[in-house]
């Protein structure tokens, strides 16, 4: 039997525990993640104003990326104390992407029927499936992002479950 090793165990714990709360906290964890993604931007054109006024002194240029950098810390900004518009325009790419797919499904299956293929009607079933997600993604956009987080979760939770048991059959061996 060999001796387990801690990032084996940790990291499938980890992904498990946070499977689980994205399942049963999607909103929360929507405006968490859509929080950080406000900091990130923000970090970035604080670092990107600061790197301009050091080029600017340095140079004693004017720099290109300083309207770049205020903007990126104005948006962060937004992003931050209102995360949810993050979360709508998170819904909305769902919804452009859901509903492109779609009709490329549709499409394909238009094309396999013409061809003469029997299964024909998968890409049509899968297609006219996305086109309604995608609907209902662009009248609820906030309730399709909840719906992405869940399936995100349930994945996160199933990889680490897997994760975990190869850990233990690993050690047993």
């Amino acid at each position: 039997m060999k001796e387990i090793r801690w990032e084996l165990i940790l990291m499938p714990l980890v992904s498990i525990v946070l499977g689980i709360y994205l399942i049963m906290q999607p909103g929360a964890a929507t405006v968490a993640l859509c929080s950080l993604i406000g900091w990130l931007i923000l970090l970035a054109g604080a670092a990107g104003a600061v790197n301009s006024v050091i080029f600017q002194r340095a140079t004693f240029m004017t720099s290109p990326l300083l309207p770049v950098s205020v903007a990126g810390i104005m948006v962060g900004l937004f992003f931050i104390t209102r995360p949810y518009t993050l979360v709508e325009i998170v819904g909305l790419i769902i919804c452009v992407f859901l509903m492109i797919q779609g009709m490329t499904s549709i499409q394909t299956a238009v094309n396999r029927k013409r061809w003469g293929d029997t299964l024909w009607w998968v890409p049509l079933i899968i297609g006219i499936a996305c086109v309604l997600l995608g609907a209902y993604a662009l009248f609820a956009p906030g309730a399709s992002t909840a719906l992405m987080m869940r399936i995100a979760g349930i994945m996160l939770a199933f990889s680490g479950v897997v994760n975990m048991i190869a850990a233990f059959a690993l050690t047993k061996q």
